[in-house]
């Protein structure tokens, strides 16, 4: 045996020590009530005809059991993740093995998968000669953001005579994140204070910065480098600059999950509009070096501080994976609670449907504290097909809101296009490839992005 192939089948001797249970079932009783009937046939009115049917049904079924036991004893299985995490419309690739040692072939092995991953199928026939391996690949492009998990499974092999079963129990399991899209958001400005360049703020400071608001008086704890001189000659009184603070901390993304204000069904929903809303604005955030935080309202509330690199991006993209809109916190409520969490020349975006006016009083007063407020609204009407896609009378009036307060807001409606980024990581797919020495190497082939 060549060491690669002995070396294939000790691992899967592992494998199924550790996770698997091999289960011998009788799949029919019927040979067995035969061959009582016969035997008693026999007894009552002996004959040879009933003495060849008893020889052929017990040998046939002695047959069976020996098969079925060698496959109980000899055969194992095993899956493979190729990687841990995919985007929606990557393709997630598992590889199966299926080891025979024993001397007589598995003819027939079914493949039962108890995944929740939608769309995911892969049972599947095989079958593998004596002292053989047999491998096999499933694809499947992923069409929906979670965090799912792939098996358990099982492989149910039968015996040519079909009197027998042996099921493999497979108690494997592994956690697979499918994460949000990344797209371009070419009609969504940035936030305030996140723009290059110099930024206009109603908070005054003392310390410098490229933004010079007016003149004031002189306080005892002002600096003396700060006097402007000229005013102060002019004026006859110690007159200093007052300074704009330059809004470009950090991002807060405010998710609204809450689920009573969600409208579609996935993908055409505000949920998963506003998780990949979310996504984008944060990846473009922190591609200019700002630091990013999330508040998901969720069916559990999601708290990630701001942080940055491309670290911090997979954890926004897993958490923004697992959430979902089962939440029964109303925004304002949420609002409310991460006050003590917002630092001056913080700005906060907030990406919701609702068209209460009344969370609008808890987003307000965060300006009092030297905090931006954003709002990227979807039009939840164009969404429920209850009108054409266009901002429905809800939408219009909070705009109007949104300018009578001086807020930077947004409206997102069904049909705004979700186009991905040429950034946007992709796992791509396998493929084999001949080496100049005429090795065949597997390498990964970049995914095209339409």
């Amino acid at each position: 045996m060549p060491p690669q192939t002995r070396e294939n089948d000790d691992r899967l001797d592992r494998t199924r020590t550790d996770r698997t249970q091999a289960v011998l079932q009788v799949n029919t009783w019927w040979p067995l009530v035969l061959t009582v009937v016969l035997l008693l046939t026999q007894l009552v009115f002996p004959s040879k005809v009933w003495v060849v049917l008893l020889c052929t049904v017990g040998g046939m079924s002695a047959l069976a059991y020996l098969w079925a036991r060698q496959i109980q004893q000899h055969v194992r299985a095993e899956r493979r993740l190729r990687y841990g995490w995919v985007q929606v419309g990557d393709r997630l690739e598992e590889a199966f093995t299926l080891g025979n040692r024993s001397w007589l072939p598995v003819l027939w092995a079914e493949v039962i998968d108890h995944s929740d991953l939608p769309g995911y199928e892969v049972r599947r026939i095989a079958s593998c000669s004596a002292f053989g391996t047999t491998r096999w690949t499933t694809e499947q492009v992923c069409s929906r953001r979670g965090v799912f998990t792939l098996g358990p499974w099982s492989l149910r092999i039968s015996e040519p005579f079909g009197f027998f079963n042996v099921v493999l129990e497979q108690a494997q399991t592994e956690s697979i994140a499918v994460y949000p899209q990344v797209v371009q958001l070419p009609h969504i400005a940035l936030p305030r204070g996140l723009e290059t360049g110099p930024s206009r703020a109603h908070l005054r400071t003392a310390t410098t910065s490229i933004d010079v608001a007016q003149t004031r008086a002189y306080q005892p704890d002002d600096p003396l480098r700060l006097i402007h001189w000229r005013s102060t000659a002019h004026r006859g009184d110690l007159i200093v600059r007052a300074f704009d603070t330059e809004i470009s901390g950090d991002l807060w993304i405010v998710v609204d999950l809450d689920q009573s204000v969600q409208a579609g069904t996935a993908p055409q929903s505000t949920e998963e509009y506003a998780i990949v809303l979310a996504a984008s604005l944060a990846d473009r955030t922190l591609r200019q070096n700002r630091a990013v935080g999330l508040l998901a309202s969720g069916e559990e509330q999601t708290l990630l501080i701001p942080g940055r690199g491309k670290r911090h991006m997979w954890r926004l993209l897993h958490a923004l994976a697992a959430a979902q809109a089962r939440g029964t916190y109303p925004l304002s409520e949420v609002l409310h609670g991460m006050r003590g969490s917002l630092g001056q020349g913080t700005t906060v975006l907030v990406i919701t449907a609702s068209c209460d006016p009344g969370w609008l009083d808890a987003l307000l007063p965060l300006s009092r504290f030297g905090v931006t407020p954003s709002v990227v609204l979807l039009d939840a009407a164009s969404f429920a097909g209850s009108q054409p896609p266009q901002p429905s009378t809800g939408v219009e009036g909070m705009k109007d809101l949104f300018a009578g307060a001086g807020v930077s807001a947004t409206v997102i409606d069904r049909d705004y296009p979700l186009l991905p980024t040429d950034t946007t990581p992709k796992r791509g797919f396998w493929e084999f490839k001949v080496s100049p020495l005429g090795r065949a190497v597997l390498v990964r082939r970049p995914e095209q992005v339409p």
